[in-house]
């Protein structure tokens, strides 16, 4: 899926610097610059840890292994600044005659600063800019944001998310 979805490429930190007085001052901050094309997605202070497209998809694994998700749509935003992968939760629910909700588990993962990754169950199927901006703009308790101050923690979010799985169940009653 990361491949078909155009995203099979990594980030790198890159080093900036000024031209001072015919000298080369390093600035402070990175480039995050694209593997496949030298595009400088942003610029980060070097403190700003980035994730790869590949780790933010792996997150998906052990879900999809056990069956309790498929990949459904992946994508990217403003020249790969924002990355998404979409998977399906196998738990849909009917409310009404034929209302059916089918619940989703989102991973945006930016590479622009300022911006946090954003993991969350939704009922948004996301698609466009459109569906991700109202996927994420969404009031939820289930949902789960990092900033890249640190090192991401698969881990943590998914033992977060156990939780919140029940809180999907809840949701569902």
């Amino acid at each position: 899926m990361l491949k078909t979805a155009g995203l099979d490429w990594t980030v790198e930190k890159i080093p900036t610097y000024a031209q001072i007085d015919g000298n080369q001052v390093y600035s402070g901050h990175d480039a995050l610059v694209r593997s496949i094309d030298n595009k400088v997605l942003d610029v980060v202070p070097n403190s700003w840890h980035h994730m790869q497209n590949l780790d933010a998809f792996e997150f998906f694994n052990e879900f999809v292994h056990a069956g309790d998700m498929s990949m459904n749509t992946a994508g990217s935003l403003k020249g790969g600044q924002i990355v998404w992968a979409l998977a399906k939760v196998d738990d849909d629910f009917e409310i009404l005659n034929g209302d059916k909700v089918e619940p989703y588990l989102l991973f945006s993962n930016p590479h622009e600063y300022g911006k946090c990754i954003d993991i969350r169950f939704t009922a948004i199927r996301v698609v466009c800019n459109n569906t991700l901006t109202m996927a994420l703009g969404a009031t939820s308790d289930m949902v789960v944001r990092l900033n890249h101050r640190r090192t991401f923690d698969g881990d943590l979010v998914k033992r977060t998310l156990g939780v919140a799985h029940t809180k999907m169940s809840t949701y569902k009653e």
